[in-house]
């Protein structure tokens, strides 16, 4: 057999720490400590190093230096799905600030599934100087347990009742709240709910809402649902099965597939009923009608975040809790529902 002929756009092969000692004279644990800053070089061997390196184009490996230094300036960032634009933006803001202290970001999507997400953020923790949890649906026990074995853990939109967890949260409570109080006003008197995940805080939070909500002016009817656009379409048909004048959905993700779902069928939105959404995602903002939601901005979670991850010390230090409360904006998909008295509307946003 013909010997295999390298193509003249082949690359070369890439220099090693004992090409780069060989370069300078030196041995390797030497270009390694002017690489790593770890221990003090001589001035000469120190700029033989560095031009060998220049001539050579050599990169190290920033998992090998991070084992040399005790530090990888990389941080891991757990996700339960990144096809949800809530914890795409979250994710910006905090790569965004990370990138600014010369951290890399490092990111794992357990597709919303909470038996994963231990081991994802274990993992991560082999790479990375710490963990960001985003939203996770982990138990209470599990969380616990990797808070004591990753001590730089930051949650984001998570409280830990038993272990001090540095979090930045939203307050889901006073968001649910002020739906209600709306369509409240609006008239409406029986409004569907479509549940989020059962296993996420941010639905339990929403659900000691709503019993504080409901009451004789406000039957709240449940429909079971879950967190993505596919499930609210899903759960459309049973939330119209209930005669509500009103649907609360888990997220504006789950509103606009429920839209979706309503728009098949010919039910005009707000005027056959109103649909409102949680989170202000940036789509909520350009279908017909508008959504009326609640909004925080996702990427300064991931700002707040990465703030208490910088400030949660290895040893096991933790930073507060940092709570974010979402602001009602009102848009063209909430009315006044047939037969109810026009009541005055404020602060509506198109």
């Amino acid at each position: 057999m013909g010997r295999a002929q390298t193509g003249t756009g082949a690359r070369p092969p890439r220099a090693t720490i004992i090409d780069v000692a060989r370069e300078a004279g030196v041995s390797p644990a030497t270009v390694s400590r002017v690489l790593t800053g770890s221990k003090p070089v001589s001035a000469g061997p120190e700029q033989r190093v560095r031009a060998a390196v220049a001539r050579l184009g050599y990169r190290p490996n920033p998992a090998a230096q991070g084992l040399l230094r005790g530090t990888t300036s990389a941080v891991g960032v757990v996700v339960p799905d990144l096809s949800n634009p809530y914890f795409a933006e979250v994710l910006k803001g905090v790569t965004n600030a990370a990138q600014h202290a010369d951290f890399r970001t490092l990111v794992a999507d357990t597709g919303e599934k909470a038996g994963t997400e231990r081991d994802a953020a274990l993992e991560l923790s082999r790479w990375a100087d710490g963990v960001v949890l985003c939203s996770p649906r982990m138990s209470q026990w599990e969380l616990s347990e990797l808070a004591a074995a990753v001590p730089r853990l930051v949650c984001v939109n998570r409280l830990s009742r038993d272990t001090p967890i540095p979090a930045v949260a939203v307050d889901f409570g006073a968001g649910v709240a002020s739906i209600c109080r709306h369509l409240g006003e609006l008239g409406h008197r029986r409004v569907a709910y479509l549940r989020g995940p059962g296993r996420a805080w941010s639905e339990r939070a929403r659900q000691q809402a709503l019993r504080a909500a409901g009451g004789a002016d406000l039957e709240i009817v449940q429909i079971p649902c879950g967190s993505s656009s596919v499930d609210g379409h899903r759960a459309a048909d049973a939330a119209l099965a209930t005669r509500a004048t009103a649907v609360m959905a888990f997220s504006d993700y789950v509103a606009l597939g429920a839209l979706a779902r309503f728009d098949e069928l010919g039910v005009s939105v707000p005027d056959e009923i109103s649909l409102t959404g949680f989170d202000d995602i940036a789509l909520s903002c350009l279908v017909s009608p508008r959504l009326t939601t609640v909004t925080v901005n996702k990427q300064d979670l991931g700002r707040r975040a990465w703030e208490l991850f910088s400030a949660t010390e290895d040893d096991g230090a933790t930073g507060p809790v940092v709570t974010v409360t979402p602001e009602l904006v009102i848009r063209g998909s909430t009315a006044v529902p047939a037969g109810a008295d026009p009541l005055p509307r404020t602060a509506v946003d198109g």
